[in-house]
């Protein structure tokens, strides 16, 4: 498969699912969370390392970065500025880029829900950032306790956000797909009467 066909596959299934069938890795910490609810996203990482309070790195990151990415951005470290505003999802939305994971802020929250596209982050915060740094694109990266490489496919939904070494991806699709198999299996006995404690094997209580 084509990269862009792994990404859109992955993308199939749910952030759980494809964590259980990496054999319960990859998964972003839990204050990386979305920004605008009830929009999933799965694309290929375009990776941007931003020189602490200064987002000159992201603004390459927009005009440089191709149709079907996401942009996951390593905000340097701080807390406070926002790194991503309405504009950049403006930008992303009529460029093609998936959307936006990063360990920063963001800000301009109204405007990213209007704007639509995917944002995930550690916080939303009003600071503005300085345009003096270029920073780093395309190098490999850590955001939410997950190292993520340029090429690697992250996949994001209302759990929160997963990544998938690019050399893994097309095994990954095969083995998501017995994982969501068993799971809806599992659903199909419960709705038959069966007790949970049973189907996964837990022993009778004595």
């Amino acid at each position: 498969m084509t990269p862009q066909k792994i990404a859109e596959t992955l993308g199939r299934f749910p952030t759980a699912t494809i964590y259980e069938a990496a054999g319960k890795c990859g998964d972003m910490s839990a204050d990386i969370r979305p920004v605008v609810p009830g929009v999933s996203f799965s694309g290929i990482a375009y990776t941007v390392r931003t020189f602490p309070s200064d987002t000159t790195a992201v603004i390459r990151a927009l005009d440089d970065a191709p149709a079907g990415v996401v942009l996951v951005i390593d905000a340097g470290g701080t807390d406070r500025a926002a790194v991503w505003g309405g504009t950049s999802s403006l930008v992303c939305k009529m460029r093609g880029i998936v959307g936006c994971v990063t360990n920063g802020c963001v800000r301009d929250t109204d405007d990213l829900l209007k704007v639509g596209v995917s944002v995930y982050a550690a916080g939303i915060a009003p600071r503005g950032t300085l345009k003096n740094h270029e920073g780093w694109h395309s190098i490999p990266i850590s955001v939410g306790g997950v190292a993520v490489a340029p090429g690697d496919y992250v996949v994001g939904d209302g759990d929160g956000v997963v990544v998938v070494q690019a050399a893994d991806g097309e095994a990954m699709c095969e083995r998501a797909q017995e994982q969501r198999d068993k799971e809806e299996a599992r659903d199909a006995r419960v709705r038959n009467g069966e007790s949970l404690a049973s189907i996964i094997g837990l022993a009778p209580v004595e």
